[in-house]
């Protein structure tokens, strides 16, 4: 009976769980012990809890993490703890394997809870809680940036302009909840901002009828319609496609200060009003900004809209997001990319570039796709898609 509840999953899973009593409406703890630990004690998980006390805590906790006595680390916060985990397991000398062989749920306990609406489904904390106990190890996409010398992953997005700004400008609005993104995006229309950059792109898919038509087919072959991993997520002996004692991939694109890659033309974008590069579908449960994308690709989707478009277009563009439409729109351009690089320019130096929700300063950056990098748990060894979210 187990067997058919479990299928393919592992289970007594060994999980970390890592909560962060302040993130989001500071409720994490609550749904920590009234919703989530219940399911995982009744599934008779193996857990390990840690809080989080201070900034950047849960860098420290990924890169002390013990790789050999954990399968799954659970954040219960929003999408900043699951950063911050990649991130410090990025930062392990066999970085590689880590990320290969750890995976990264998030429990949502904050106000961005978009790994959890991508891989499990829902904005639940007890049904997300039920998809990692029964959830599939599956390998995602992860990115590296760099600016100045540093270089961090990401998991989520990379934005520059209006959806930047609305994020991670809006902090006297915090008491709006959700509703402050909103108004902050609502006010920069209003102003017709723009964020001039030069932007060069390796692209991989140009047309959007092509990008369609390659999603749709990477479900209808008959090894990718329902593409559950043929190893299970066990321990012994270890699943093939972990690598031993590696470390992080190599840059094949260099980093912001190398020379540009070759085929990357730096083309300026004067009147950029919003860039926004995602490696999921949803940004937020109601913002599926991204519709092609997918879990192991080792491609990102690009979305770049042009500033000084009509208001009426703009607001168009903004409904369009919970059906997923947003590429329609002919003043959209959306791309399948492996890699990207930003250069700010003008005087727009009070803002941001978001990175995963963080903020990064408005400098120069770059960005590379590495395919399968990282380790997840999914229902069904992919994203869930628009039909199946509860």
């Amino acid at each position: 009976m187990q067997a058919r509840a479990y299928g393919q999953a592992l289970q007594k899973k060994r999980i970390t769980v890592v909560v962060n009593p302040f993130g989001g409406k500071g409720l994490a703890l609550r749904y920590w012990t009234e919703d989530i630990e219940p399911i995982f004690r009744a599934a008779h998980c193996d857990i390990t809890v840690i809080h989080t006390t201070h900034s950047k805590h849960a860098e420290q906790i990924g890169e002390e993490l013990d790789i050999d006595a954990v399968d799954v680390v659970a954040c219960c916060s929003g999408d900043g703890v699951p950063y911050e985990i990649w991130n410090g397991l990025g930062r392990k000398k066999n970085a590689g394997t880590a990320l290969a062989k750890v995976a990264v749920v998030q429990l949502p306990c904050g106000t961005g809870n978009a790994l959890s609406v991508n891989c499990n489904g829902t904005s639940s904390p007890s049904r997300a809680a039920l998809s990692v106990v029964k959830g599939l190890r599956t390998r995602i996409d992860l990115a590296s940036i760099t600016q100045g010398e540093e270089r961090t992953l990401s998991f989520l997005s990379q934005a520059v302009g209006i959806v930047a700004e609305s994020d991670l400008l809006t902090e006297e609005l915090r008491w709006l909840g959700d509703l402050r993104l909103q108004v902050g995006f609502i006010k920069r229309l209003f102003k017709k901002t723009l964020w001039p950059c030069d932007i060069a792109v390796g692209v991989e898919i140009a047309d959007k009828n092509d990008i369609q038509r390659d999603y749709r087919q990477s479900f209808e072959l008959p090894a990718a319609a329902d593409p559950i991993p043929d190893i299970a997520f066990a321990t012994e002996p270890e699943p093939e496609d972990i690598p031993q004692d590696a470390g992080l991939p190599p840059l094949k694109y260099g980093t912001i200060n190398s020379p540009l890659p070759t085929g990357w033309d730096l083309t300026p974008f004067p009147n950029l009003g919003n860039l926004y590069c995602g490696n999921m579908p949803y940004m937020a449960a109601d913002g599926n900004f991204f519709a092609f994308a997918r879990i192991d690709e080792g491609m990102a989707d690009l979305v770049t809209i042009r500033g000084d478009i009509s208001m009426r277009k703009s607001l168009a563009m903004m409904t369009s997001l919970e059906s997923g439409s947003l590429w329609q729109h002919r003043d959209v351009t959306y791309r399948k990319i492996s890699g990207l690089r930003v250069i700010p320019r003008g005087a727009e130096s009070t803002s941001v570039v978001a990175v995963d929700g963080e903020r990064y300063p408005f400098k120069p950056f770059q960005v590379e796709v590495h395919k399968g990098l990282g380790c997840t748990l999914t229902v069904a060894g992919r994203y869930v898609r628009p039909d199946e979210l509860v």
